[in-house]
Order: structure tokens, then C-alpha cells, then sequence
């Protein structure tokens, strides 16, 4: 499975339409709208987009620094890689493809009540930073754990240090943040309403989920076989 810009925008649009991203977008517009104060429906609007783009390109730049840091663990250890070319690959992403797939098919379930109580603190303490405060906000959600969208987070990253290239991963990480993000700014300024944007696409992102789901275990498999049949 070769690590393309494309995959990687279709990762991030599969997570963006899923149920559980939603209720995260619905926090993070309620950030945006309660920092707005601004009367005047000329700007409200645009100031509206502007939190939300900042707030996702907080969110990418964290996810292009995780790129980077994971194309330097991979060039670290691509001695050890490139020894057992191939079969060490997949003994790395096979399982990771596998367990992030059973995420994802909800066969296995992961409680993050913690994760939600410290990012609602955090955007309360930004809340009279405006569009600087978006963007912080941005930058951590990055590091949040969420059960919808850091399997996949994790799965890129980890084709990311096995492909040990820095460019790259900070391209297409920082790719992945902006898709996941695309919503935001459009629900934020209004022109998309939440509860229509939501009705819309939850029956749509549950079957990508699924679908997506039994992809990885497929291709988790997959990585899996050759290192099976040698052993």
C-alpha cells in the first residue's frame, strides 16, 4: 500500500464525515462561536472562517511535526529495515494496520471521556483569544486521542517512519490535517449548517468506516503473510 497524497486526503475525508469527528467539530465550533463577539453579520461570517482555518492549520502543523518526527524515527532505524527489507515492514505496519482496521469496525473500543473534559478546559481558557486562540487550540487537539480519528493517525505515521522520509511525511501529514479539518471553516462562518452537515454525511461516514475498517485488516494481513510464511 504505497503512501500517496491521494490516500492520504481520502484518510482524512473518511475521518472528517465520521459520527465521532463530528462531535469533536461541534466543540470546536462551540470554541469559535463563543469567542466571536462581533455584531455585525458582514463580518461575523468571515472572522467565523478565519478561527476555523486557524484552528485546523494549528491541528496540521501539529500532525506535519508528528510527520517529521516519525520519518526521523524511521531514518534511525532504516539500517534495521533495510536488513530485512520487506519482512521488517511488515512485522511494523501489519499489526498496526490490523488493530487500527478493528478500531475503526469497532471490534475493539477505546473510552476517551479524559481526552474530551481536558480539551473543553483548554478552548474555555483560549476562548478571548480570537483567531490566535483557534490556532492554539489547533495545535492541541494535534496531541488529543480520540477513538474515530488516532487509529488512522496512527496508521499514517507509522507507513510514515517506514518509508524514512522527512519530506514527505511532513507534506502528507500536514495534507491529512487540512482534510480532516475542510468542514470547520465553512461550519464555523455559517455557510454550512451543523445539524444539516450532520445529518448529511453520519450515515456515510459510518459505512467509509466500515469499509475502511476491513481495508487495513485486509492490508494488514496482507504485510503480515510474507513474515508468516518465512517463519
Amino acid at each position: 500500500m504505497d503512501l500517496s497524497l491521494a490516500s492520504v486526503l481520502l484518510a482524512g475525508f473518511v475521518v472528517s464525515i465520521e459520527p465521532c469527528a463530528l462531535t469533536v467539530d461541534l466543540l470546536i465550533i462551540g470554541y469559535i462561536m463563543g469567542a466571536e463577539d462581533d455584531d455585525k453579520v458582514s463580518t461575523g461570517w468571515i472572522r467565523g472562517f478565519l478561527a476555523g482555518l486557524a484552528f485546523i492549520a494549528g491541528r496540521s502543523i501539529t500532525y506535519a511535526a508528528m510527520g517529521v518526527s516519525a520519518a526521523l524515527i524511521g531514518i534511525h532505524a532504516s539500517s534495521t529495515v533495510q536488513a530485512y527489507s520487506g519482512l521488517a515492514a511488515g512485522i511494523i505496519m501489519g499489526p498496526v494496520l490490523i488493530v487500527v482496521g478493528l478500531l475503526m469496525l469497532d471490534v475493539i473500543s477505546v473510552n476517551m471521556a479524559a481526552g474530551h473534559s481536558m480539551l473543553r478546559a483548554a478552548r474555555d481558557r483560549l476562548a478571548s483569544h480570537g483567531v490566535f486562540g483557534a490556532l492554539i487550540l489547533g495545535a492541541i487537539f494535534g496531541l488529543a486521542i480520540y477513538p474515530c480519528s488516532t487509529p488512522v493517525l496512527i496508521a499514517l505515521l507509522t507507513m510514515v517512519a517506514v518509508k524514512a522520509d522527512i519530506a514527505q511525511g511532513f507534506v502528507l501529514m500536514l495534507a491529512y490535517g487540512m482534510a480532516l479539518g475542510a468542514p470547520i471553516p465553512l461550519i464555523a462562518s455559517g455557510a454550512v449548517g451543523v445539524k444539516t452537515y450532520a445529518e448529511k454525511t453520519a450515515h456515510l461516514g459510518i459505512w467509509f468506516k466500515k469499509v475502511a475498517g476491513v481495508l487495513l485488516v485486509a492490508f494488514g494481513m496482507y504485510y503480515l503473510l510474507p513474515w508468516i510464511w518465512s517463519a
